[in-house]
């Protein structure tokens, strides 16, 4: 099960949101962070304090769930350098010039949360993570997008923020 690919179920983001249910505060970070990036042994690994046990709650109780597909670690591994890699969402054929974001909800709450620490770093993307996670439309995920977009322009450069904008459908 560890070797599966694992995302946040409804139910999971509905948790964070409200923080009803007894968690550790390990489980609760692994929560948050959790995402098909990666597989779980690696962020078990990242998240301090994190157990299989942890996991496997977190599994029972609803909150993440094994890929469709049934994806493995190995799939995930990128064969190109991370500025190079397709975004995880689809970017729209033709964008309009007026920075208008064309990716619905699903697909832009699943860039947000999968790139935030491959593009910012894992403190900083974690905290972007969080930002995600408590966006409760798609204009408020439609900001987060925005900013995004300046925050990589800040610590990577004009081309990687270039490569989020045509990721996220701006031109």
């Amino acid at each position: 099960m560890l070797d599966l690919l694992h995302s946040k179920t409804d139910a999971g983001r509905a948790e964070i949101r409200a923080r009803a249910l007894p968690l550790s505060r390990a489980a609760r970070n692994l929560l948050l962070v959790l995402d098909a990036s990666k597989p779980p042994r690696e962020w078990l690994r990242l998240v301090g304090g994190a157990t299989e046990a942890d996991f496997d709650s977190l599994r029972q109780q609803g909150l993440i769930a094994a890929q469709a597909g049934g994806g493995t670690a190995q799939a995930a591994v990128p064969s190109m350098p991370p500025a190079a890699q397709p975004a995880a969402a689809p970017a729209p054929a033709a964008a309009p010039s007026t920075g208008t974001l064309l990716l619905d909800r699903a697909a832009l709450y699943t860039y947000l949360s999968g790139q935030a620490t491959k593009l910012l770093g894992p403190f900083k993307g974690y905290a972007f993570a969080l930002e995600v996670e408590r966006a409760d439309s798609l204009s408020a995920l439609q900001a987060l997008a925005l900013q995004l977009v300046e925050r990589v322009q800040k610590a990577k450069g004009d081309a990687a923020a270039a490569a989020v904008r045509d990721a996220l459908g701006l031109r």
